[in-house]
């Protein structure tokens, strides 16, 4: 697979109307698969549009991950999911018609100004809510990281909705009508830094892989960082597969977080996937259950309002982000680097502790 990918020219789509319904108007972003553009549809509303690239057309494989993401987001009609409104091919172009999104990526809140604790665990509580929805109707994600999840200031609180579900896995490939695999057993996808165990080894993953990256955003969202951070792949993933992740209360200054959080947190982010919640139904209820404030800074808040931080309402803006593929930017690394990185791992542990992951 080429991991360059070259994009088609900016003046060459913008001020086209695709599928006869919507005139692309201004493009937002751009990924290795293709681009995100402002459109108006027939009506005159605002929505994006997710354009194709045609060298990625040519690609089986990445037009077949294409085609899923729009099955599996057109049928996940839910409100921290987002909204896919159309898809079509247009001139042999394939394209997703979605909701223009305002705010910022997760990924992008954390980094200029991490929320205070209980903020961060009403915004694990919406991405938990489409996941739920999601694990219900057979569809897993497989790359949950913060840099997918998309946060917006409603005047109130903060509210969040998954995006990009290009590496979605569907339990029954005989109900949702794709009829092979996507990805073969040993094939290594995702991103290191919220990836479990047994992604990492590429063996089969079902609901508890996605409870596993859930754990880590929620971690993050609680502290600022990573349970689990190295200057090089091979480190990282040694601490994936090896190491318990630290207690939160000592990954932030003046935290306080309550057990049953601490516990939630150590249960989501088990090694072996059968010690974790079941889905993300099971752990949702349980981080449900929790009395608020799970975790607070300093004094505890006698209220559980959250406060914005000072620029809670940035200019309009949107990002989609493209499929992970090897060009992202940002945390997500090359699948090459990965395989490497995790056969090395695996060959410094020794047999014994390979065999403890593969039969997990």
């Amino acid at each position: 697979m080429n991991d360059r990918v070259t994009m088609t020219p900016t003046d060459a789509l913008v001020g086209r109307t695709i599928g006869g319904k919507y005139v692309l108007m201004e493009k937002l972003g751009a990924g290795a698969m293709g681009a995100v553009y402002k459109a108006t549809d027939n009506a005159g509303g605002l929505c994006a549009v997710k354009m194709m690239e045609a060298t990625a057309v040519a690609d089986p494989a990445l037009r077949e991950r294409f085609e899923r993401e729009a099955k599996a987001l057109f049928a996940l009609r839910h409100p921290h999911v987002l909204e896919v409104r159309d898809y079509g091919v247009d001139n042999g172009l394939p394209y997703l018609v979605m909701e223009l999104l305002v705010g910022r990526s997760l990924e992008e809140m954390v980094v200029e100004h991490t929320p205070d604790p209980q903020t961060g665990i009403e915004l694990a509580k919406d991405v938990l809510r489409g996941l739920a929805f999601a694990h219900g109707k057979g569809v897993l994600h497989r790359d949950l990281k913060s840099e997918n999840i998309w946060v917006t200031w409603d005047g109130q609180a903060w509210r969040a909705k998954l995006l990009d579900f290009g590496l979605v896995k569907f339990e029954d490939e005989d109900k949702w009508g794709a009829g092979k695999k996507l990805t073969m057993q040993g094939s290594v996808f995702g991103s290191p830094a919220y990836m479990s165990p047994e992604q990492a080894t590429g063996q089969p993953v079902d609901a508890r892989g996605d409870v596993y990256s859930v754990g880590i955003v929620l971690y993050e969202l609680v502290t600022g960082s990573w349970p689990f951070e190295a200057e090089n792949q091979v480190e990282i993933m040694r601490m994936h597969l090896l190491q318990p992740p630290p207690v939160m209360s000592t990954m932030r200054e003046g935290l306080t977080v309550r057990p049953e959080l601490e516990a939630l947190v150590q249960k989501a982010l088990a090694k072996k996937k059968d010690q974790r919640f079941a889905d993300a139904v099971e752990m949702l209820a349980a981080l449900e259950a929790i009395p608020s404030p799970g975790a607070y800074l300093g004094a505890q808040p006698t209220a559980g309002h959250q406060v914005p931080p000072p620029d809670a309402a940035p200019p309009a803006a949107v990002l989609v982000p493209m499929t992970t593929m090897p060009d992202a930017p940002n945390r997500t690394w090359l699948y090459i680097g990965i395989a490497v990185a995790v056969f090395t791992i695996l060959a410094l542990m020794g047999a014994g502790a390979g065999y403890f992951f593969l039969a997990s």
